[in-house]
């Protein structure tokens, strides 16, 4: 057998002996200044940008790219934003207002249902106290002078000048006379002072 040297094209040399190597040491080299602190990236695009053909493509590029808005730009915006959260905010402050002239009616108007009512109740406890105030003076108008005037004494003072007051004056003068003496003394001073 022969010991055949293989001989390499030329394109495979430059590629092995050339490309591959300086492509090696290429990212080293950036690998290494980049771990350093240096901006490569930053230094090798201002480089290429003053090469005359790769120029064009970076101004493309940045003609492409939407600008950073100006000082004047962001305050028009920033008003902008600020007008339309205004118009919310007063919108909002117009419906609460609405809500609360809509709860104030309402709360009027419940008032004046409470006062109604409240008015109903005293009407209906003055027809009660007038129908029992009817229903014992019926009692005691049929009830005999004497049987009255031993019951009356009894009571407390504020029913004892209900029912006297509610009576004639004919049938209390009966009862009168046929209480005690004290007892009577003291129905007749409450009668003076409940008349005035």
């Amino acid at each position: 057998m022969e010991n055949e040297k293989q001989e390499y094209g030329k394109f495979q040399w430059f590629f092995f002996v050339i490309f591959i190597p300086t492509i090696f040491t290429i990212t080293l080299v950036v690998v290494i200044l980049s771990v350093a602190g240096f901006d490569v990236a930053g230094k090798t695009k201002t480089t290429l940008a003053k090469v005359p053909v790769v120029e064009k493509l970076f101004n493309e590029e940045e003609a492409d790219r939407p600008s950073e808005p100006t000082p004047e730009e962001q305050a028009a915006e920033a008003k902008l934003e600020y007008e339309e959260t205004l118009e919310e905010q007063n919108s909002t402050i117009t419906a609460l207002e609405k809500d609360v002239s809509l709860k104030e009616k309402e709360i009027q108007k419940l008032n004046q249902e409470v006062s109604s009512l409240e008015k109903q109740i005293e009407e209906i406890k003055q027809a009660e106290t007038e129908s029992k105030k009817k229903d014992i003076t019926k009692l005691y108008d049929n009830m005999t002078s004497k049987k009255a005037a031993e019951i009356i004494p009894n009571l407390n003072e504020e029913d004892a000048i209900l029912i006297l007051s509610s009576l004639d004056d004919k049938q209390v003068a009966d009862i009168l006379t046929k209480m005690e003496v004290d007892d009577a003394v003291k129905f007749t001073n409450l009668l003076a002072t409940d008349g005035q």
